[in-house]
């Protein structure tokens, strides 16, 4: 008997004063669903996955099983569809960081919650659903799960939906565990896994145009691993975007290996420009590296930086957002993301919110770094979000983008990557609507093959075998 599965990705911004942009939802396809329906045997399953930040999750027809993966700021949506497909005689299953966190609350809305990852439990969930007998929760196991990591069923995304098609993780966690990150609350804090190579490899063949966004949340962190995928990705032609922390520039030689390997850019969390701050967050890689010398560093191995601040610490005056701009000006910060800070539940700072008293509320809507959700200690919450609207303003504004992106090789690639991302959203909404991507795709991958390293620095060779830890 052959069921129908439904796969949902609710959109992540509901909030009605902040709609969100397109493109930034429209550059990846939703991987861990993806993934889900790569676990799921396709002799006994019809499977659909629907993303609603590009398509309607309505289909036709009808649906056994519904599976939604829910984040923070998602769950009142993913709730609403929960009941909208229960009551239409579907069982619905949830998962992700919110459920994993608050797995009562997410009970309440569903016939079973999926609590960390899916990969060792799904076999079971299924089971359980054809046999009518589904539990409350199942508690997927971290340790080993990234060996399981199927090739996800890339058949099944829009194929004209998305910017970059080929997302992939090569490991799972993080060394670091900030007190504000949500990884220590779905991975525990001291998970850090790596997938087989061999399977990496067998993913990574499977990449037809040339261009891949690893998702790991540390792609750099171990060394031994990231310097094995270096030797697989030299010499094939993928120019890749990764994320990393700060103490990758620590070790000589390591991103020029980078960049030789494909890298273009990477994804840098500087959070606070205060060491002290950094320090009380739990995160001593940044309180002791010098940002500057940093950024200089990157931008020799010829790496873009896209970087990560946030805004409403306890040490941060109303002066901290002029600040951070002014600093990511001078360095050179090819784009950058601005949070407010976000008490997510079963962090670190969340307890210690909630414990002061000083969350605002738990409308989770809200709880999607653009709203301050709690009092921040040297400001009002309405100064906390007008100065991360402006620092937005004068982060984006014409004169900004072009000393930022002036004064450093591949001026031209800098000022088109940027003004790219920030200054055409109406071009960007209709090339989605118009079902464009692919297009847009070869025209991005042209942009980032642009080479910005100093003429003088020789790109890192194939055979090197730099062991600085």
């Amino acid at each position: 008997m052959r069921r129908t599965l439904l796969l949902i990705l609710p959109a992540l911004q509901q909030a009605d004063d902040r709609p969100f942009r397109r493109i930034k939802y429209s550059r990846f396809p939703p991987l861990s669903l993806l993934t889900l329906a790569g676990l799921t045997p396709r002799a006994n399953y019809d499977v659909m996955v629907r993303d609603e930040h590009i398509e309607s999750s309505e289909v036709t027809g009808h649906v056994d099983l519904v599976g939604i993966q829910t984040y923070v700021s998602s769950a009142p949506r993913a709730y609403e569809l929960a009941a909208l497909w229960r009551g239409r005689g579907a069982k619905v299953v949830l998962g992700g960081i919110h459920p994993t966190t608050l797995p009562d609350e997410a009970a309440a809305h569903a016939d079973a919650v999926c609590l960390g990852p899916a990969e060792t439990v799904w076999g079971e969930i299924l089971a359980d659903f054809e046999r009518g007998r589904l539990r409350r929760f199942y508690q997927g196991r971290c340790a080993g799960s990234a060996a399981l990591v199927p090739l996800p069923r890339r058949d099944l995304m829009n194929p004209r939906g998305y910017l970059i098609p080929h997302t992939m993780v090569t490991s799972r966690g993080c060394p670091h565990a900030c007190d504000f990150c949500y990884k220590s609350s779905f991975w525990g804090r001291d998970y850090h896994e790596a997938r087989p190579l061999a399977e990496i490899e067998r993913e990574l063949a499977q990449v037809d145009d040339g261009l891949v966004f690893f998702l790991d949340d540390n792609l750099l962190a171990n060394r031994e691993h990231a310097r094995a995928l270096f030797a697989v990705l030299r010499g094939s032609g993928l120019l890749w975007q990764a994320a990393g922390s700060l103490d990758v520039t620590r070790t000589p030689g390591y991103l020029d290996e980078a960049y030789a390997a494909g890298c273009r850019s990477l994804f840098v969390g500087f959070e606070s420009l205060s060491p002290e701050t950094m320090r009380r967050q739990n995160k001593p890689v940044n309180a002791t590296t010098d940002y500057a010398d940093a950024c200089r560093r990157f931008h020799e191995a010829g790496i873009m930086i896209n970087g990560s601040f946030v805004f409403g610490f306890d040490g941060d005056g109303p002066d901290v957002f002029a600040r951070t701009v002014d600093f990511a000006e001078r360095n050179h910060i090819l784009t950058a993301t601005f949070h407010i800070l976000t008490p997510f539940p079963g962090t670190a700072t969340f307890a210690r919110l909630e414990a002061a008293g000083r969350l605002l509320h738990r409308n989770w809507t809200y709880y999607d770094t653009d709203h301050a959700v709690f009092r921040p200690r040297r400001m009002t919450p309405e100064q906390l979000e007008e100065g991360h609207r402006e620092a937005y303003r004068q982060f984006l504004s014409y004169a900004c983008i072009v000393k930022r992106c002036t004064g450093l090789p591949g001026t031209l690639k800098r000022l088109a990557y940027n003004l790219a991302w920030t200054k055409v959203d109406p071009l960007w909404v209709a090339i989605i609507r118009a079902g464009l991507m692919p297009f847009a795709n070869r025209i991005f991958r042209r942009v980032l093959a642009i080479g910005t390293r100093p003429e003088s620095a020789p790109v890192a060779a194939a055979e090197s075998t730099v062991a600085v830890p």
